[in-house]
């Protein structure tokens, strides 16, 4: 193995999170697994759950360090790369993830080098250009990487201790992989296609169950699938699940609504599936319309009623305060609850996340920032706190936190379970 350039890639703590363990860091570990097929010596440090004031204690010597950026948690890069500086003034500090691919500009102004979208093939080329004594691009935006199934599957065993992860299904250890990235939707206040750069693949369903397998040889018999949408091929997804039912796993998806036919719901139970996470947003048709869902009330409804039928347990996700969002809006998504087949929920302020069309154009939407300090843009944290950036022409942080309060307490009184992301167990 060429150890000429020792490489860390570091995955920071998330502080303001009841438990920031819940699964190892799948793309660092995806990108770290490539570079060492390859034939380099690279490592993972996941600091998840380590004091923000001890990182650097954990950070041994390399020639090149990659910390993956989130914007909430950019600050805490910052200082963890002012550290390593001082620490080890001669090393090259790497900055990627969704953060630093939407604003790379910014972020290359404090890191060496800034990486732009998916990083297996350019991390190993940049330690390539490193080890010949040269220095890389300041900004390296990274090809789209079209076949999926060229990459070797994620050593978790090999680069994570896994004992410290806390995800369960039905209180199993659960291990996550992804089948497909990217989307093929552009909903208005998403992000996650800045990382993965566009449009959707997905490996192929023999991929898939090979990876499977290997992770079930090792005695794990749950799993998550990080697909933003698993159903976006529904002729794939059902392949799937015909391979894997044999193994008599548990597993879980995100899936749309509107793709949740019975027929689909009735296969992904047969065949170990027990839990679907979906984007609900809005039950406003305006709303659904301004924040680009291209989707509507009675298909959202209808998908969650099939799953419901076909014995399925579904986690929602909402949003207030998208621009646009009044009290009517809100009485018509409270109103529509009624008759939600729906297990529990979360919901969450809207948050402008760099990459985003909101982010992007904020005079389009009446967005005035009252907030640019990113560490304060928390989805949901500790004792259920969230982060207000922005109001609007029509409305301010305090009509948002007051939203929130008014939808959750109608979520319960409709018998749909808080779920925080941050503390659950399936």
């Amino acid at each position: 193995m060429n150890k000429e350039v020792r490489t860390v890639l570091i995955n920071l703590p998330i502080p303001f999170v009841d438990d920031d363990e819940r699964q190892p860091p799948g793309g660092l570990v995806s990108i770290a697994t490539y570079v060492k097929s390859k034939g380099f010596d690279i490592k993972v440090c996941d600091l998840s759950g380590v004091l923000e004031d001890n990182l650097i204690d954990y950070i041994e010597e390399a020639e090149i360090y990659g910390i993956g950026t989130y914007s909430a948690t950019y600050g805490i890069a910052q200082k963890l790369l002012g550290e390593i500086r001082e620490k080890y003034p001669k090393s090259i500090v790497v900055a990627g993830g969704p953060h630093a691919s939407a604003l790379s500009e910014e972020v290359a102004r404090d890191f060496d080098v800034v990486i732009c979208g998916e990083g297996e093939y350019v991390f190993y080329d940049l330690i390539k250009k490193v080890k010949e004594g040269l220095m890389p691009e300041r900004i390296i935006e990274a090809e789209v990487i079209k076949n999926l199934d060229d990459l070797p599957f994620p050593d978790y065993g090999y680069f994570c201790n896994m004992s410290k992860y806390t995800r369960r299904i039905d209180n199993m250890p659960v291990i996550c992989l992804d089948s497909s990235r990217g989307c093929n939707f552009t909903c208005r206040f998403c992000n996650s296609n800045v990382s993965k750069r566009g449009y959707w693949r997905a490996r192929s369903p023999e991929s898939v169950i090979e990876e499977v397998r290997m992770h079930y040889d090792k005695g794990w018999r749950a799993f998550r699938f990080n697909d933003d949408n698993f159903l976006a091929d529904p002729k794939r997804a059902m392949k799937i699940c015909q391979l894997i039912k044999p193994l008599n796993i548990k597993w879980r998806i995100f899936a749309r609504a509107e793709s949740l036919s019975l027929d689909i719901c009735r296969t992904l139970l047969d065949s170990g599936c027990t839990h679907i996470s979906v984007g609900i947003e809005s039950l406003s048709a305006s709303m659904l319309s301004k924040m680009g869902k291209a989707t509507s009330i009675e298909r959202i409804k209808w998908g969650l009623n099939n799953a419901f039928e076909a014995g399925i347990r579904t986690r929602g996700f909402f949003i207030v305060g998208f621009p646009g969002e009044s009290n009517e809006t809100i009485s018509e998504t409270i109103k529509s609850l009624e008759d939600l087949k729906l297990g529990e929920a979360t919901v969450y302020p809207c948050l402008p996340y760099p990459g985003t069309d909101l982010y992007s154009r904020p005079d389009h939407y009446g967005i005035t920032w009252i907030d640019r300090d990113f560490s304060n843009y928390i989805q949901v944290g500790k004792e259920k706190l969230t982060g207000y950036a922005i109001r609007t022409n029509t409305f301010g942080p305090e009509d948002m936190r007051r939203w929130r309060d008014i939808l959750m307490d109608a979520l319960k009184q409709n018998n749909i379970n808080w779920c925080d992301e941050t503390k659950e167990v399936v």
